[in-house]
């Protein structure tokens, strides 16, 4: 063990550990897991601090990772500062700096990409002591979720994990999960805030307590004064739309800013902005401090100079949203953390870890627009933006204001308010991604293993007790009654034809008794009679048969009857049960297998149940369906001869969830462009009827409305002129690029491709990453890259020797060619965005071709 222990670290702070940081602290230096829960605020991040610190000391590899790319960037210029330049590394889908270094930071995706390419090289994993899972809460998230899952899975148990996560129901299980499939894993659980939060409510006229002083009982009531506010409270037609600037002004005097006003829609951030212009809440220092760091930011990304925001910020009031390029979005946050900016109006996604800690938040809504339509808040998304509320050090109390609407009031914000937080629910999923690469590693029984391990399969074992307790209920009732012997020796065969007749007697005399009517009714008939004879004969010969039974003089008759009844209940309440525990118990696997019979049919699996080479080209892709993507790369005559640009915008076209309405490009594709997607149309057709067949639910894409915009872009189009031809936000136009760039970067790498698809692929990925869609972030502060070739880190022995350490390059594996799809852990907006699948897909292109042959 090492000698650096908790004291240790606490004389190198200038202020007192909390207690439950404390406790994460001895857990981990006693060679524990921890999964620590606590609020938005409090102080996490000092126990992964405290890892990296400890990781130092040993000689081993700590492993940062963190669900956004941006927040990745953010912290690996946080702990670069703490722990100098030489001792801290970054890894991104598409760049790296330092990757030899003792702290590695990375989005989530690259560690479980790293797992699946070197899995089991104990060799290799021996260095690494800690692994970092930042914000581990984004298990819930419906589309990524699944990806801290499988980290967790497959995350060799002699490496401890640091689970940091915002409070959640359910803690307690998700650390017994990771207990059972990883390692000795402890709870660490508070809900102290250091800085308490204080929550009020804006009814557009006055800004009042939310809540009475809490009373002897300990409960939360709603003020008084505010118990006139009620739903559907009807505001005058002019001032349906918050105007913030009386808000503002409001706080200003209260001492309140600076703020961030959350709200679900781009267009109210930058309506709300276009509010504040005549406010001035700058001082005159201030302002010229602003304006000189506006302009050395702006002389570095000249494409910045005439955006409309600009303006704003030099008055100290912003918007942060996914429509806006990175660059602003860099800028802003910069800006707020230096207290520069007094306001910012940001969308709900800035509540997801990036650090800009604001004295109050202002939720202007509590409810959103989302594919289901209208919805309140949960209170997992409350939690995370009100604790966006008080810094550290700075603040007394944290101040939360929730606006009231036409649609909600101030009971319904206490409710929120008041709510607890919700558990954490399990997103695992298994692609085909990773049916591939388990199978490279596993055999088929020890893919299943692995699959059932998942935090789902754990919570609904747990859930499913009272069933599995009713089944061996029923089993157990089933069996008695089974044990009932008939006294004269009738077989149960023999005993249901008996019990049979008679049902049937009852029927037949009734159609008897109809027949007979209908000849007293309408006389003589050829065709009733007939029939009535037949049904006669057959209901003498029923009786006859009840009649010779030996069951008919049996004296226990009853009794045989009810055990019968019994017997059949029992066995339809067994069916129902085992029916339901089937559904739960082998959905994920159900799903694996489905995937499973759909590549061996293709033959992207040999019957050895191992990736062919079709298989291992598909296993290094990642994107929304990796099995079209491989179709569409391996068909021939689809994407053989376009040039860079047009390769760009095809694949552009196969990542573009949006589906906003009235969006226009005045860009028309080349014609070469047009005919490979209709050929892409017509093999995502094929791949839809098997997907169907297998019941594999996987989404399909092809949405070229923004192709134009990426081959011009390609083609070198300047940066004012291709904005001017869309109506298309920068940030989304930025999103897409960089989304198209990651497949080209992973295209190029995938050596079992022709060399010209590759080349191809790689100059594609030139041409688009140049400014503004090159990362902002890393050139703030220039990194002096270490080579790994010349001048490897290594940790030092007790002795002080040095010891030979293996590159990351090898721990990375596969990272490589596995590229994360870096981007799709950039933020996603709220609004509801359809998928426009193949079904859909009939733009104005050329004639149909002939189906490709893959």
């Amino acid at each position: 063990m090492s000698g650096f222990q908790l004291e240790d670290f606490q004389a190198q702070l200038d202020f007192p550990l909390d207690d439950f940081q404390q406790e994460a602290i001895r857990n981990i230096s006693e060679g524990h897991s921890v999964v620590v829960c606590a609020p938005t605020g409090s102080g996490k991040t000092i126990i992964a601090e405290y890892a990296a610190m400890r990781a130092l000391a040993e000689g081993k590899k700590i492993f940062y990772t963190t669900p956004l790319k941006a927040l990745s960037n953010q912290k690996y210029f946080d702990l670069k500062k703490q722990y100098g330049e030489a001792n801290v590394g970054l890894l991104t889908g598409d760049s790296s700096f330092n990757r030899d270094a003792r702290i590695i930071v990375m989005t989530t995706e690259i560690f479980r990409n790293m797992l699946y390419g070197i899995e089991g090289d104990s060799s290799v994993l021996s260095y690494l002591g800690y692994v970092v899972l930042d914000e581990c809460h984004y298990m819930n998230d419906s589309e990524r979720g699944t990806v801290w899952e499988e980290c967790i899975i497959y995350c060799p148990d002699n490496i401890q994990l640091i689970a940091l996560s915002a409070t959640v129901a359910n803690a307690a299980e998700l650390t017994d999960w990771i207990n059972e499939v990883h390692h000795d894993t402890r709870l660490i659980w508070s809900d102290f805030r250091p800085v308490p939060l204080r929550f009020s409510f804006y009814d557009r006229d006055r800004l009042l307590p939310l809540f009475e002083p809490i009373g002897a009982d300990g409960q939360k009531k709603l003020n008084r004064k505010l118990k006139l506010d009620l739903k559907g409270q009807r505001f005058a037609k002019g001032s349906r739309f918050f105007r913030p600037n009386e808000l503002i002004s409001a706080m200003a005097e209260k001492d309140m800013l600076p703020a961030i006003f959350f709200t679900f829609s781009r267009k109210d951030c930058d309506k709300h902005l276009e509010y504040t212009f005549p406010l001035k809440l700058l001082s005159p220092a201030e302002r010229k401090q602003l304006e000189r760091k506006v302009d050395e930011f702006v002389a570095q990304n000249p494409f910045l100079e005439s955006s409309p925001q600009i303006k704003f910020i030099r008055n100290g009031f912003a918007s942060h949203h996914a429509g806006l390029l990175p660059a602003m979005k860099h800028l802003v946050e910069t800006l707020f953390q230096q207290g520069l900016i007094k306001v910012v109006f940001a969308t709900e996604t800035l509540a997801a870890g990036i650090n800009m800690p604001a004295r109050s938040t202002v939720i202007t809504k509590i409810s959103k627009r989302t594919n289901d339509g209208h919805r309140i808040l949960t209170a997992s998304e409350f939690l995370q933006m009100s604790g966006r509320a008080g810094r550290r050090g700075m603040d007394d109390v944290g101040y939360v204001i929730i606006v009231s609407s036409q649609y909600e009031g101030a009971q319904e914000a206490a409710t929120l308010a008041s709510s607890p937080p919700e558990p954490l629910n399990s997103q695992f999923t298994p692609t085909y991604g990773m049916v591939l690469n388990l199978l490279q590693k596993h055999s088929l029984e020890q893919a299943e293993f692995l699959i059932r391990q998942s935090f789902g399969q754990f919570t609904a074992a747990r859930r499913l007790r009272p069933l599995e307790e009713s089944k061996a209920h029923h089993e157990a009732e089933l069996q008695q009654l089974l044990g009932f012997k008939c006294p004269v020796g009738v077989t149960d065969k023999d005993f249901h034809g008996y019990l049979r007749a008679k049902e049937l007697v009852h029927e037949t005399a009734r159609f008897v008794r109809i027949l007979q009517k209908q000849l007293k009714q309408h006389g003589n008939s050829p065709e009733v009679h007939k029939q009535l004879n037949h049904e006669q004969g057959k209901l003498n010969n029923l009786r006859a048969t009840i009649n010779s039974s030996p069951c008919n003089r049996c004296d226990v008759l009853r009794k045989h009857e009810r055990v019968e009844e019994r017997i059949q209940r029992e066995q339809r309440k067994l069916k129902t049960v085992n029916r339901l525990l089937e559904e739960e118990n082998n959905t994920h696997w159900r799903r694996f297998m489905n995937i499973y019979a759909l590549l061996r049919e293709t033959e992207y699996l040999n019957e050895q149940d191992k990736p062919t080479r079709r298989g291992e080209l598909t296993a290094q892709i990642r994107s929304e369906n990796e099995y079209a993507m491989a179709e569409i790369l391996l068909a021939v005559g689809v994407i053989d001869d376009l040039t860079a640009p047009q390769l760009a915008a095809l694949v552009s076209a196969l990542l573009n969830d949006s589906n906003r309405e009235n969006l226009y490009v005045k860009f028309h594709l080349s014609n070469a462009v047009g005919e490979a997607l209709n050929k892409v149309d017509l093999l995502l057709q094929r791949v839809d009827r098997l997907q169907r067949k297998h019941k594999v639910a996987v989404g399909l894409i092809l949405n070229p409305v923004a192709s134009g915009l990426v081959e011009a872009w390609a083609m070198g189009w300047a940066w004012e002129r291709l904005t001017g031809i869309t109506n298309i936000g920068e940030g989304d136009i930025v999103r897409l690029l960089r989304r198209t760039a990651d497949i080209l970067r992973q295209i190029s790498r995938i050596d079992t491709l022709p060399l010209n698809i590759r080349l191809t692929a790689k100059e594609a990925l030139k041409l688009i990453d140049r400014e503004p869609i090159k990362e902002i972030e890393l050139i703030e502060e220039p990194v002096s890259v270490a080579v790994a070739a010349t001048s490897p880190v290594e940790p030092a022995t007790e002795a002080g020797q040095l010891l030979p350490f293996p590159s990351v390059d090898s721990l990375n594996g596969a990272s490589e060619n596995l590229a994360v799809n870096a981007d799709a852990a950039e933020e996603s907006e709220s609004e509801p965005e359809a998928t426009l699948g193949v079904d859909s897909f009939q733009e104005a292109l050329p004639q149909t071709p002939e189906l490709p042959q893959s």
